[in-house]
């Protein structure tokens, strides 16, 4: 049973359904029950179709937790998909508790609801930022138990954090083998290791040399007081050496991202790469071996990733004069350094701190820049030419037979077609009417609506090109929207428009523009549950800090000229409706007269995709937010409209210049009022 139950989640690992369906009606039309969010099985709780069932696979990680002597198994999210396989939850922010009579997940508020559903009622879910946190829970437990966990994939400051918390409370956190590893296996479902090609990532889109930037980061160290430093995060590999993975990867989940499994040290005189020895080609030892790279200290020696922490501590052990080494600590999207990096390296001589190398990559050279405008040019032809599409078939021809499946399938194609297109940025979230209010909803066979004219359409998705990576949401309606699907479209317009307009002193801390955005349903009591912009990679990750636009942040990024983020507020109405605008922002420099309170910057839009003027109440906005709104859509004809007459696609130029068109400010209430007091 457990094969096949493997296989199906497999298949549909990156996609997340959320919507409970009443058994009466058909994919196109359900209702939401009510029920226990924590439990998932209170007595309205109708069995949803993605739920799994996790007896199994709990009754043998039981044993194994009996077998290794510990009290209770922490699990944390990791590439391979083992957190799903033990409790079917498919989101991208989780962690588990299994005890011999309990199982736990915690998840934050984008996946509250797609929680309740794949979880079963083994389990009970636990709401990040409003229960009891994971290492409160286990501090309960009792004094002289023990917490287990594979140091391999804790982050060292999330181990060293929980670590202390239980001690306070007489629990120990002790390392164990990875216990899933011992149960899920090949040989009932697990899927065959599978490891991506790494090819050099060329210089007309890196911009900037290995050398150049490993001396850059020298130059940190050094300023910084470290000897040297062991990189492990995948991103920030990739981007010093200008390497990139192509290819499957069997720990790829939601985010499809041109990483590969590495981990490397630097120093003042050398530089160690592990990488898997299959995927080292003639080209890529060349690329990080130039023939004068002994003289710079720049030569790269790759060995294999199997040894690497043996190495590291074999490299330890053989220094005569070692002084701090930095290691990673967690960032708003990574997890940092493993413990087991962490302990392989002797206290007197390791520092857990911030990657230099995360601001080098977030701020983009003039090439990475070009690249990513370029990218975003690419894509939106892509998405305006099968946004044409769609309400050609949907709302002119009357089609039925479109489905959120593939419909997002279709699009894939789209961007396919773009030159050097390499697939997209991440599993595509093509949502109708109430699945649009599962913040992060991708659909299944079991959840996949039909696509049609009495409700809102959301999309979320995104490409990966050799020039930038893309993340675009807009939201469609092939009908007649209500009224109150007009204002809130509005709401969630103008917050994102008055986010793109504002100006801020330079490295103002993302946390204090977040207001800006969400203020318009602040307004009429309000929210939505997640962030209001990440930072973005070029050809990297879909989420790149340090930005993360959030009042509650615990790590706030600071704007700077040249680097990229999204800005994308939302509503969701549970059970009818949800909408996301996400536009990717630019940073760049504002001229001012004089110089008396520094320097200032403000944000430009890469992203270059039409709003939805029949969802837009213009007579709510402001003359200013309505004038951004023509400058925009100038930009888009001017750049995105070219492009397309140029191909030829006049189904999609028509598209676009249907939503371009000029509104004038005294649409706004501003001018409405004045006219009729006069």
């Amino acid at each position: 049973m457990i094969l096949n139950l493997w296989k199906f989640l497999l298949l549909f690992s990156t996609f997340k359904s959320c919507v409970i369906f009443d058994q009466s009606s058909d994919s196109s039309s359900y209702v939401r029950s009510t029920r226990d969010i924590h439990t998932n099985c209170g007595p309205n709780d109708t069995v949803p179709p993605n739920r799994v069932n996790t007896t199994e696979q709990l009754m043998l990680l039981r044993k194994e937790i009996r077998l290794a002597n510990i009290t209770l198994l922490i699990v944390p999210l990791d590439e391979v998909g083992r957190l799903l396989w033990v409790s079917g939850f498919s989101g991208s922010n989780g962690q588990a508790v299994i005890t011999q009579e309990e199982a736990l997940l915690w998840t934050d508020g984008r996946y509250f609801i797609q929680a309740a559903d794949q979880l079963d009622c083994n389990w009970e879910m636990m709401k990040m930022g409003t229960d009891e946190s994971m290492e409160e829970w286990i501090s309960k437990t009792g004094a002289g138990n023990k917490a287990g966990a594979d140091p391999n994939i804790v982050g060292a400051g999330d181990w060293l954090d929980w670590a202390k918390v239980l001690k306070e409370k007489g629990i120990e956190l002790v390392t164990v083998d990875n216990l899933i590893d011992n149960v899920w296996t090949e040989g009932n479902g697990r899927p065959p290791a599978i490891f991506k090609d790494i090819v050099v990532h060329d210089m007309k889109y890196a911009g900037e040399t290995l050398e150049d930037k490993v001396a850059r980061l020298r130059e940190d160290l050094v300023e910084n007081n470290y000897f040297g430093m062991v990189v492990t995060e995948l991103d920030e590999i990739a981007w010093l050496f200008n390497i990139r993975g192509e290819g499957k990867s069997h720990s790829e989940g939601l985010y499809h991202s041109p990483t590969f499994d590495s981990i490397c040290l630097v120093t003042p005189q050398e530089i160690m790469l592990w990488l898997h020895s299959s995927k080292v080609t003639e080209d890529l030892t060349s690329h990080l071996n130039k023939p004068d790279c002994q003289s710079s200290h720049t030569c790269v020696t790759i060995k294999d990733i199997q040894t690497s922490l043996a190495d590291i501590a074999d490299w330890v052990d053989s220094q005569e004069s070692l002084e701090t080494l930095l290691v990673t600590q967690p960032s708003n999207y990574l997890s940092g350094a493993s413990y087991a990096v962490y302990r392989t390296i002797p206290e007197d001589y390791r520092a857990l701190g911030d990657s230099p190398i995360l601001q080098m990559k977030a701020i983009k050279n003039q090439v990475e820049t070009d690249g990513m405008i370029e990218a975003h040019i690419r894509d939106a032809v892509a998405l305006c030419d099968w946004a044409a599409m769609m309400e050609e078939q949907v709302q002119d021809f009357g089609a039925e037979n479109w489905t959120e499946i593939s419909a997002a399938n279709r699009l894939a194609i789209y961007r396919e077609e773009q030159e050097d297109s390499r697939g997209l940025s991440f599993g595509t979230i093509s949502a109708f009417g109430p699945n649009g209010a599962i913040i992060h909803y991708s659909p299944t066979p079991d959840t996949d609506s039909s696509i049609a004219r009495d409700s809102l359409y959301m999309v979320d998705s995104g490409g990966q090109y050799l020039q930038g990576t893309t993340d675009v949401t807009r939201t469609f309606h092939y009908g007649e929207p209500t009224q109150e699907q007009r204002e809130r479209y509005t709401d969630v317009l103008k917050g994102a428009i008055d986010l793109a307009r504002i100006v801020v002193p330079d490295k103002t801390q993302d946390t204090a523009v977040d207001l800006v955005t969400r203020q318009f349903l602040f307004n009429k009591g309000l929210d939505y549950r997640h962030g209001t912009g990440h930072g973005i990679g070029a050809y990297l990750e879909v989420h790149e800090g340090p930005i993360l636009v959030r009042m509650k942040n615990a790590k706030p990024g600071s704007f700077e000229v040249g680097m990229f983020f999204s800005d994308e507020p939302g509503y969701y109405k549970e059970g009818e409706y949800g909408l996301r605008l996400e536009t990717i922002l630019r940073v760049v420099e504002f001229d001012v007269s004089g110089d008396e309170y520094g320097k200032f910057v403000k944000f430009e839009p890469v992203t270059l995709v039409p709003f939805e003027p029949k969802l837009i109440e213009f007579e709510m906005m402001t003359p200013e937010q309505i004038d951004w709104y023509n400058n925009y859509n100038q930009l888009v004809m001017r750049d995105v409209g070219a492009r397309l007459m140029e191909s030829g696609k006049q189904r999609a130029y028509d598209w676009v210049e249907e939503r371009t068109k000029f509104v004038s400010p005294t649409e706004s209430y501003v001018f409405k009022r004045w006219a009729s007091v006069d």
